[in-house]
Order: structure tokens, then C-alpha cells, then sequence
């Protein structure tokens, strides 16, 4: 009895997957900002609104907007410690306890001009030029050497908020000077005070009935006053 042809044998089928295929996971959505650069940009408007309306002639408490930006650092931190760390946020609010910190420390005037910026030169020669001077940032000189003061005290003040503050005292006055720099240098007829909060009360008599009183301000840079 024959037998027929043999065929060789057909490739052996592939094993059928033992589950179903996996699924692709979902897209991811996008992160939501983080709350410090939220709260650090809220921030940045206040100052920027408040900053506008001072302009504008409207009086703002510049005293308080510190406080209150750690309080609101505070209170974020708090609400955010329930959902876990808020690095960025202890961060914002360690940099501001620090600054209003050396505010305190320093006596700085938070209500120092913002105001004016650039290079002003005063000089004037009678009472009735005086005024308070103020400049934002920049060099302020103020000239007094010509100017005609009369029997009794005569006051002025000359504030910079960052900058150079340089006072020239007449001769044949008596003078009396505060001078104070929140941060930085302060030189009053050769004498010298730096660091934060420097400070120097200085008198100089020189007889007669006419007295000046000088109040020389600046919250971050230098003060120098000479004859």
C-alpha cells in the first residue's frame, strides 16, 4: 500500500496573550501653579496698585504693607500645611520676617519717599526757599553754606529712600545734626557710623542766637554731612 507526499510541517501558531492588552494610561493634566508663586505674584500686584495710587497723590500706608504681606505668608502656610510641605511659601515668609526684622532693628522709615528718582542739586539761600526735602532713588546734595538763617532755630529735613544724601552746613551757626541710615554709611564732620541702623547725633556750637537743626535721613545707602 503507498502513502501520499509528505508535507513538512507549517510554522506552529503564536501563543495567544495570556490577558487582555494593557490599557495606556490616561494623559496627565497640567500642574497647577505652586502656591508661593501665586501668593509672591498677588503680592507684586498689591505693591504695584498701592504704588499707583501713591502717585496718583492718594496716602498709602507704607508702613503697613510688610506686616500684612507676612501675615498673608502666614495664613497660606497654614492652610497649605494640610495638604502637605509648602517649601516655596516657608521660603517667601522667612525672607520677609528677616527684612521687617532689620526694618524694626534699624529703625528704618517705611514711609520713605518713592517718589523722584535720579540726580537733584538744592541750594537755598532764605528761609522762605526751605522745605522738606525728599527724593525717592538717587543722589540728593543739598547746599546750605549761602543760606541766610535768622534769630533761632531754623529746622530742616532731607530724606533719599535709596541713594546719596550730601548736607553742606553754613559757618557762624550753631548746628545740630541726626543723621541716620537705615542700611549703609553715615558721615558727619569727620565722624563715622556704618552697618545696618547707623546713627550719629552731632552738635557743633559755634555762639550766637542762630541755630540750625538738621534731620538727614536715608533708608539704604549714605549720609554725609559737612561745613
Amino acid at each position: 500500500m503507498s502513502t501520499g507526499p509528505t508535507h513538512p510541517p507549517g510554522p506552529e501558531p503564536a501563543p495567544s496573550p495570556a490577558g487582555p492588552a494593557p490599557t495606556p494610561p490616561p494623559p496627565t493634566d497640567r500642574h497647577a501653579p505652586a502656591a508661593a508663586t501665586v501668593l509672591v505674584g498677588a503680592l507684586l500686584v498689591l505693591v504695584g496698585i498701592a504704588w499707583l495710587l501713591d502717585a496718583a497723590g492718594v496716602v498709602v500706608p507704607w508702613r503697613a504693607i510688610l506686616p500684612a504681606s507676612l501675615i498673608a505668608v502666614g495664613l497660606a502656610c497654614v492652610a497649605g500645611a494640610f495638604r502637605g510641605r509648602q517649601h516655596g511659601l516657608m521660603v517667601v515668609g522667612v525672607a520677609l520676617m528677616v527684612l521687617l526684622s532689620l526694618a524694626t532693628a534699624a529703625d528704618w522709615n517705611l514711609d520713605l519717599p518713592v517718589a523722584g528718582v535720579g540726580d537733584r542739586s538744592e541750594r537755598p539761600t532764605s528761609p522762605a526757599q526751605l522745605r522738606e526735602y525728599e527724593l525717592g532713588v538717587g543722589n540728593l546734595e543739598l547746599d546750605l553754606r549761602q543760606l541766610q538763617l535768622p534769630p533761632g532755630t531754623t529746622t530742616v529735613e532731607a530724606r533719599v529712600g535709596i541713594g546719596e544724601l550730601v548736607v553742606e552746613v553754613p559757618q557762624g551757626v550753631s548746628v545740630q545734626v541726626v543723621a541716620r541710615s537705615g542700611l549703609g554709611e553715615v558721615q558727619v564732620f569727620g565722624e563715622e557710623d556704618g552697618g545696618v541702623g547707623s546713627r550719629i547725633d552731632a552738635t557743633s556750637e559755634q555762639g550766637g542766637d542762630r541755630r540750625l537743626e538738621l534731620d538727614a535721613r536715608v533708608g539704604l545707602g549714605q549720609v554725609q554731612v559737612d561745613r
